[in-house]
C-alpha cells in the first residue's frame, strides 16, 4: 500500500517507527488511516533486524480519536457493514498490542477515544507533562467498545473505569498514577528513554523477546484454551531446542572460560 498518506514508517538504528502523520485532522483516525495501520503492521514482519517499536505523532496531538466527519458520512451503512469498520481498528490495536517486539508509545497533546487504545497495547508509554487524556466516546453518543479490551488488561482502576464511562479528561500525572502512562518526561528527554531501551534490548535475544512477550500477553487476557501446565512448559520446550538458546548459551560458557583464564 505504500506510500502511505496518514502514516509513515521509518527503520532507523533497529528502531521501526510508526507516526501518525495527519496532522491537519488532529490525526483522528478514519478507514484509511486504519487500512494503512493494518498494512504497516502486517508488514512488520519483515523488519527483520528491529529491536524496539515506537509510536509517535506529528503535529500539536497525539491522536484525536475517531474522525468524525468520516463517521458522518458512514451512519447510513448497516449494522454488520458498521462492525466489519469496527472490527479493522480492532485488529489494529491486536496487532500492535501482539508485535513481536518491545513497544513505545511517545504521547504529547490530546490523547482521545481511539488514539488511546493503541497507547493503552504499548508495553511502555511515555507522556509529555501537558499530556491530556479523554475517553470521549459517550459524549458523542458511542461507547469505547473497540479499545476497552485494551485499556483493562492495562489498568484495572476505579478511575480509569469511571473516565471511561463519564467522558471526564485526565492529566498526564493522573495517567501516571493509574498505569495508563508509566514515564512523564519533555520531549526533549523523550529520546533518552528510547535509547535507555534500545540499549537494554539490544543486549537480549530476540526470538526469546518475542516468545516471552507471546507468553505474557496470552495470560493477561487469558488465551491459553489448554491446561496451564502444558502451555507452558510446552512453550518453553519449543525455546530451549531452538539454535539462538544453544547459541547463548553456549556463548555464556565461553565468556566464563574466558574469565576463569584470566584470573
Amino acid at each position: 500500500m505504500q506510500p502511505y498518506q496518514h502514516i509513515q514508517t521509518t527503520l532507523e538504528d533497529d528502531v521501526f517507527t510508526l507516526t501518525l502523520n495527519r496532522e491537519e485532522k488532529r490525526n483522528a483516525i478514519n478507514e484509511q488511516t486504519m487500512d494503512e495501520l493494518l498494512d504497516a503492521l502486517k508488514a512488520f514482519s519483515r523488519q527483520k533486524n528491529a529491536v524496539l517499536a515506537v509510536l509517535k505523532a506529528a503535529g500539536k496531538d497525539f491522536c484525536a480519536g475517531a474522525d468524525l466527519e468520516w463517521m458522518r458520512a458512514t451512519q447510513q451503512m448497516s449494522e454488520q457493514e458498521l462492525q466489519q469498520q469496527n472490527m479493522k481498528l480492532q485488529q489494529v490495536f491486536q496487532l500492535w498490542f501482539d508485535l513481536p517486539v518491545f513497544t513505545i508509545a511517545l504521547v504529547h497533546g490530546n490523547v482521545v477515544g481511539g488514539g488511546i487504545g493503541l497507547v493503552a497495547g504499548s508495553d511502555l508509554v511515555v507522556a509529555q507533562p501537558e499530556t491530556r487524556f479523554c475517553f470521549s466516546e459517550v459524549s458523542l453518543g458511542l461507547i469505547p467498545a473497540t479499545i476497552a479490551p485494551f485499556v483493562m488488561q492495562r489498568t484495572q482502576s476505579r478511575f480509569i473505569r469511571n473516565a471511561m464511562i463519564s467522558a471526564a479528561p485526565f492529566n498526564a500525572d493522573e495517567a501516571l498514577r493509574h498505569h495508563l502512562a508509566d514515564v512523564i518526561a519533555d520531549k526533549s528527554l523523550m529520546r533518552d528513554v528510547v535509547q535507555e531501551y534500545m540499549s537494554m534490548f539490544r543486549k537480549n535475544e530476540l526470538n526469546a523477546v518475542a516468545r516471552c512477550k507471546q507468553l505474557v500477553n496470552d495470560l493477561v487476557v487469558n488465551r491459553v484454551h489448554e491446561p496451564m501446565d502444558e502451555y507452558t512448559t510446552k512453550l518453553l520446550a519449543q525455546v530451549r531446542k531452538s539454535d539462538a538458546a544453544a547459541s547463548r548459551i553456549e556463548e555464556f560458557f565461553r565468556k566464563q572460560n574466558a574469565k576463569n583464564e584470566n584470573k
